[in-house]
C-alpha cells in the first residue's frame, strides 16, 4: 500500500530534535538512470555531507518539494558546481515507478521529475535502500553526516528555502565540529593489511600523542559488531583485529574517541 501524507500531517510527525546526529547510515549502491553507478559510503569518505531525498512520483507533498526546487538551489550552491560540499540523491522509493512516470506522461505521477534536475535520480525495480531508516514517509530528505551518522530531522520540515538553506549550512558545520573528517591531531598514516584477510588484520597507524581510542567493525548495514578499547602510544601503534568468527563479506573499520572520528574504511574478509 503507498504511504501517503499531506503536506500538514508530515510536518506534524517530523517533531523530532533537529541536528542530532544519531542514526549510523546503511551503506547502498544504485545506478541512476542516466547509467552512472553511486555509492553512498563512497561520497562519505570522500568528505561530503550527502542530502538523500526518498520521494515517490504520485506523492503530493514530494511534487511540491520538488516544485520549489529547495534541493536544486542547495545542489548549484553547495554542489560540485558550487563550493562542493555535499551531495544531492533522489531516490524514487516505489518499485512500480516507470520511467515515463518520471517524466510526467506516466499514469502515476504528479509531473516531470527530470526535467531540470541536476543531481542523480534513481529508479530502481529492486529498492536497495534500507526504508526503515531513510524512507520513513514520504518525502524523507536525509542528512548524512561524512562519519556516517545520520539525523534524525527531515529537511522536508523546512517549507521555505531560506530556513532550509540555514539548516543544510548548520549541518555542514555540525559535520565539521563533530571532527567527521579523519582527525589529523590523533592520528596519521592509517593502514589495514591483509587487506583482503581470511583470517586477521592489523590497523596500523601513528598517533602524534597518548590517547584512548576504540576501533569498531560494522557491516553494510551500520551494525556495530566489534568495539575495542585501545591505549595508543606516541608514535607507531599495530592493532590486531581477528575476523574470524565473521562471515565473509564487506565490513567497514572506524577509529575515533568521544570528540572524533575517521572516515570509513572498507575491508573484507575472504
Amino acid at each position: 500500500m503507498k504511504k501517503f501524507f499531506s503536506l500538514i500531517s508530515f510536518v506534524c510527525i517530523t517533531g523530532i530534535n533537529f541536528a542530532q546526529f544519531s542514526v549510523y547510515a546503511p551503506d547502498f549502491t544504485s545506478t541512476d538512470i542516466n547509467g552512472n553507478t553511486h555509492n553512498l559510503h563512497s561520497y562519505l569518505n570522500a568528505g561530503k555531507l550527502v542530502i538523500l531525498d526518498v520521494s515517490t512520483t504520485w506523492c503530493g507533498p514530494c511534487w511540491y518539494v520538488h516544485e520549489q526546487h529547495y534541493l536544486k538551489d542547495l545542489y548549484n550552491e553547495f554542489g560540485p558546481n558550487g563550493t562542493d560540499e555535499i551531495v544531492v540523491l533522489f531516490y524514487e522509493a516505489d518499485p512500480a515507478t516507470t520511467l515515463a512516470d518520471l517524466n510526467g506522461i506516466g499514469a502515476d505521477t504528479q509531473g516531470d521529475w527530470i526535467t531540470g534536475t541536476p543531481y542523480p535520480i534513481f529508479n530502481d525495480t529492486n529498492i536497495v535502500i534500507d526504508q526503515d531508516v531513510y524512507g520513513w514517509g514520504y518525502p524523507t530528505i536525509n542528512v548524512i553526516c561524512p562519519s556516517g551518522k545520520m539525523n534524525v530531522d527531515n529537511l522536508h520540515y523546512y517549507d521555505d528555502y531560506s530556513a532550509m538553506r540555514t539548516a543544510v549550512v548548520n549541518y555542514i558545520n555540525t559535520c565539521t565540529s563533530l571532527g567527521v573528517q579523519e582527525n589529523v591531531e590523533l592520528f596519521s598514516d592509517v593502514s589495514i593489511a591483509p587487506n583482503p584477510s581470511f583470517s586477521s588484520t592489523t590497523v596500523s597507524l601513528n598517533a602524534n600523542s597518548n590517547e584512548t581510542i576504540s576501533i569498531k567493525l560494522m557491516d553494510v548495514l551500520g551494525k556495530e559488531i566489534l568495539t575495542l578499547s585501545k591505549q595508543l602510544n606516541e608514535g607507531q601503534n599495530d592493532i590486531l583485529l581477528d575476523l574470524t568468527e565473521f562471515e565473509v563479506g564487506k565490513y567497514f573499520v572506524q577509529i575515533g574517541n568521544d570528540n572524533f572520528v575517521s572516515k570509513l574504511i572498507p575491508i573484507v574478509k575472504q
